[in-house]
């Protein structure tokens, strides 16, 4: 007789006990591999937050340090309250560069200025249609041509015997400046709160009264260059720029309060003080 011959195999329910460990194996295996993924991606926010946070207290630092004296002014988009809800401008004018006059400023035509020349330092040669200003002691001496504390320069004419030239402009400055401190301007630059977002504004000239955001974006032939994200200032109760009172006793101090929200719900604060000079 032949022997009964036998072949080995799984059981039905073998093969389920199997499956539901895989499955079991598989869900383990994913849930730990998306926490890590989910701890990575957290940790890359959480960093590219605090580069931000960064970035933008180096920036602001560095361009204000070129700052005119008493050019800082802010604004709001809610003019009515004086309180921001959800933008808020800090604006400020550049200088070129400084030099000293020589003379007494002239009161009657021709209203010419001899100053030390650029070229001693290297710096920035003034050109015909540059502004210049002299002893501003507040914002509007800046932005307000009628306070006669900022005028368009006529004419340069820079000497090449002597160390010292001379500025032509069409009427008179309104006062002396005790240290005879004469300034070349650029234009002024803007640092605007939008939301989550801060942009850099410029090329849009002096205007007496400070644009808000909303103008700025629709200024002729404006220049918008976004900065920073993930801005989480409540600005009714936290503005992000504050400034002190000016005075000629102190510098001034302009307060950076920049709360960085990331991953959802976490925030961190940064604070920053940036002292300008403030003694024109």
């Amino acid at each position: 007789m032949q022997r009964a011959k036998y072949q080995n195999a799984f059981t039905l329910i073998e093969l389920l006990l199997v499956m539901v460990i895989i499955g079991i194996l598989a869900v383990s295996a994913f849930s730990f591999i998306g926490a890590g993924v989910s701890i990575y991606s957290q940790g890359v926010e959480r960093q590219e937050a605090v580069a931000q946070a960064r970035f933008l207290i180096t920036r602001l630092s560095k361009e204000l340090r070129h700052a005119t004296p008493n050019s800082l002014r802010l604004s709001c988009d809610n003019s009515t309250s004086g309180a921001c809800s959800a933008q808020q401008c800090l604006e400020f004018t550049p200088f070129l560069s400084a030099t000293h006059y020589t003379n007494y400023l002239p009161t009657v035509a021709p209203f010419n200025v001899s100053a030390v020349d650029f070229e001693l330092n290297n710096l920035t040669q003034p050109q015909a249609g540059d502004w210049a200003t002299i002893y501003p002691l507040s914002s509007a001496d800046i932005y307000d041509e009628d306070n006669n504390k900022r005028l368009k320069i006529s004419a340069f004419n820079s000497s090449t015997t002597s160390a010292i030239d001379e500025w032509q402009f069409s009427k008179a400055f309104a006062q002396e400046s005790p240290s005879k401190r004469l300034y070349l301007l650029s234009q002024p630059v803007s640092f605007c709160v939008e939301g989550q977002y801060l942009y850099r504004y410029t090329n849009y000239g002096f205007t007496v009264n400070q644009l808000d955001a909303v103008s700025l974006q629709i200024s002729s032939d404006v220049k918008r260059d976004l900065l920073g994200i993930y801005i989480a200032n409540n600005l009714a109760s936290d503005s992000f720029f504050t400034l002190d009172a000016l005075s000629l006793q102190r510098n001034a101090v302009l307060n950076v309060n920049a709360q960085m929200q990331f991953n959802g719900t976490e925030v961190m604060s940064f604070n920053h003080e940036v002292h300008i000079p403030n003694v024109p």
